[in-house]
């Protein structure tokens, strides 16, 4: 099974990294993390209303040739699918291999930042589809802790002192990327779980 899960993302970051629509396209640990936080969703909503943003603004969306298209279809399939078969049973997302995006002297990577960027960037746009949870108060806790653990992995000049305060009380870098797989699928399973007994 981490096998297979490792191979999944992998699989992707490998595919993204290598695309020849590279310059069009969000950087490859944006468009993860986007992915990631779009399938924690509370309610699943469909590819077309959200594929458009694993690109940089104003970019052209064409692909070469239908292969190509189809490809990258396929890449973004494999990884939704992955995801959502995790999130179902609250399976951490070991594949990420978070424990990377950090070097022995406690600098995170660029990839962690972009990945934090990209999943923040998804809780924002499709804000009104986690409004539901406001009456959950352990799914509610899940979220405002995941922005918050993510919001300190991103590296901001006009963060307010109340924040830069609250920040301080937070766990470490390296403690928020071992938590982090886990506290995903978290999520995601305490959102899909309060959206299906609503349903």
């Amino acid at each position: 099974m981490p096998d297979h899960q490792s191979n999944v993302f992998m699989d992707f970051i490998r595919y993204s990294e290598n695309c020849q629509q590279l310059q069009q396209l969000q950087p490859t640990y944006y468009q993860l993390g986007f992915i990631c936080s779009i399938q924690a969703l509370p309610e699943l909503i469909d590819l077309e209303q959200w594929l458009g943003y694993l690109w940089q603004e104003g970019a052209d969306m064409t692909f070469e040739n239908q292969q190509q298209a189809a490809d990258f279809a396929n890449n973004v399939l494999k990884l939704v699918a992955e995801l959502q078969s995790l999130y179902q049973q609250a399976i951490p997302l070991n594949g990420l291999n978070c424990k990377t995006w950090i070097d022995n002297e406690q600098i995170l990577s660029v990839n962690a930042v972009q990945f934090s960027v990209g999943f923040l960037a998804a809780i924002e746009l499709f804000n009104s589809h986690w409004l539901g949870l406001e009456d959950q108060p352990e799914a509610q806790n899940l979220l405002q802790t995941t922005i918050l653990l993510l919001s300190k992995l991103v590296p901001a000049e006009d963060v307010d002192q109340t924040l830069l305060d609250l920040f301080q009380q937070l766990p470490e870098t390296d403690e928020i990327l071992q938590i982090l797989p886990q506290l995903l699928s978290n999520l995601a399973y305490s959102a899909a779980s309060i959206s299906s007994s609503d349903a």
